[in-house]
């Protein structure tokens, strides 16, 4: 009977000891076939989505201005401000590209073509309507097109036009009044760019 007792110990030892031992593993075992089974998101670094690139600067000295709608087709030369004389380049025949304002960009700044109030140059200009369109072609080759919003007469002293700071813009600019003693501003918004 001793021995029966001693053989039912060992046995029942032997039993517990391997549900210990077999317990813990059976556990792991069935959790980690459940975790293959799910899709894997837990611990996962998030990735950031890639920054959208910022579109290119598109720039280029102007070098001929188009109104469509006044069968205008006119060469832009460079503008310059003579200091000692107080007056800027003007021609009988052309317009010119104040070259202290921003050349035409997609990005921002205002660009400005002034020319004489002569039949040749912008006597036509003040018979524009709004919603028309200019097209500015530069000398790398691009098309800027934009579409006329409004005209203001102001004092040739005035130079906020030199200040803008904002989206694309053109202003054109020619004489007015009875003895051509004001400025006329014509606003256009920018609308696009292309290659020619």
């Amino acid at each position: 009977m001793k021995l029966y007792h001693k053989l039912t110990i060992v046995a029942l030892t032997s039993l517990a000891l391997g549900f210990a031992v077999l317990t813990p593993l059976l556990y792991y075992r069935f959790h980690e076939k459940q975790a293959l089974a799910r899709p894997i998101t837990a611990n996962v670094p998030a990735v950031a989505p890639r920054p959208s690139a910022k579109p290119e600067v598109i720039t280029g000295k102007p070098v001929r201005l188009v109104i469509p709608s006044l069968n205008m087709d006119l060469t832009v030369a460079d503008g310059v401000y003579n200091a000692k004389t107080g007056a800027w380049t003007l021609s009988n025949d052309k317009v010119h590209y104040a070259l202290p304002t921003k050349q035409p960009n997609n990005e921002a700044g205002n660009t400005l073509i002034y020319g004489h109030y002569r039949k040749e140059v912008f006597a036509r200009l003040h018979n524009i309507a709004e919603g028309e369109k200019v097209v500015v072609e530069t000398d790398n080759g691009y098309r800027f097109t934009y579409t006329f919003l409004r005209k203001e007469v102001v004092d040739p002293a005035d130079t906020s036009v030199f200040n803008y700071d904002g989206a694309p813009q053109l202003t054109l600019q020619t004489c007015t009044g009875a003895f051509m003693q004001h400025r006329q501003l014509f606003f256009f918004s920018f609308d696009g760019v292309e290659k020619i």
